[in-house]
């Protein structure tokens, strides 16, 4: 299989202040899935997350946790996906 952690696996996410939190995601858990935990914990909406787990940057909300191959434990970076303009 492409994922390599077990169902109900925890997983860190560092949060924009460094503190880490622990999250229980399952390797079918679409990325929207996970952002609405970190909003469960954090309080940040999910449409202002953005995931970042090595040198994949960009997470599409429609694919599943098992998509991005997640070690077991590994860490998720949160930074804020602000838009702008004029």
């Amino acid at each position: 299989p492409r994922w390599v952690f077990p169902a109900n696996e925890l997983q860190r996410v560092r949060t924009l202040t460094g503190k880490e939190i622990e999250l229980d995601i399952e390797p079918d858990y679409l990325t929207t899935q996970i952002k609405e935990k970190v909003e469960e914990k954090e309080g940040i909406p999910p449409v202002q997350q953005r995931l970042i787990s090595g040198e994949v940057s960009n997470r599409s909300d429609d694919k599943r946790a098992k998509d991005y191959n997640l070690v077991g434990g590994s860490t998720l970076h949160l930074v804020l996906a602000l838009r702008g303009g004029l």
